[in-house]
């Protein structure tokens, strides 16, 4: 014998699935596997979101490892001059501006650097850490 469905108590179970949907979706779960189980199961599809185990999300890739950005060592009260591959000076320059030329890639760990505690050029890369 087969048991007719209403349009109440098809309208009902539609809600029912569009609310466990919801709160699947609120969860991070599947959708449309928790509306036919709303719709089907009705009240005990909704208590199922809340005794089921939870997913536990894998992460997409591996961490990339950061290199950290080399630190110039030196006074960072003074002022500091380099020379361009061409042997033209420049400066005056805070030890900030000569961090910010080295990352720009203005200078780099060969370009000869100089400030007054030092008896001659030195390349960058010696005042590298």
């Amino acid at each position: 014998m087969a048991f007719p469905l209403s349009t109440a108590a098809l309208i009902s179970a539609f809600l029912i699935g569009i609310l466990s949907a919801y709160l699947a979706y609120r969860k991070g779960r599947n959708l449309y596997l928790w509306f036919f189980l709303g719709f089907v199961f009705g009240i005990f599809g909704i208590l199922a979101i809340f005794f089921a185990p939870s997913e536990k999300k894998k992460p997409l890739s591996t961490p990339i490892p950061v290199k950290p950005e080399p630190a110039i060592q030196g006074p960072k009260d003074k002022f500091w001059y380099y020379l361009d591959p061409v042997n033209e000076q420049h400066g005056p320059m805070s030890h900030d501006a000569l961090t910010c030329a080295l990352k720009d890639g203005k200078v780099t760990p060969s370009t000869f650097v100089w400030h007054e505690d030092l008896a001659e050029w030195k390349p960058l890369k010696e005042m590298l850490n």
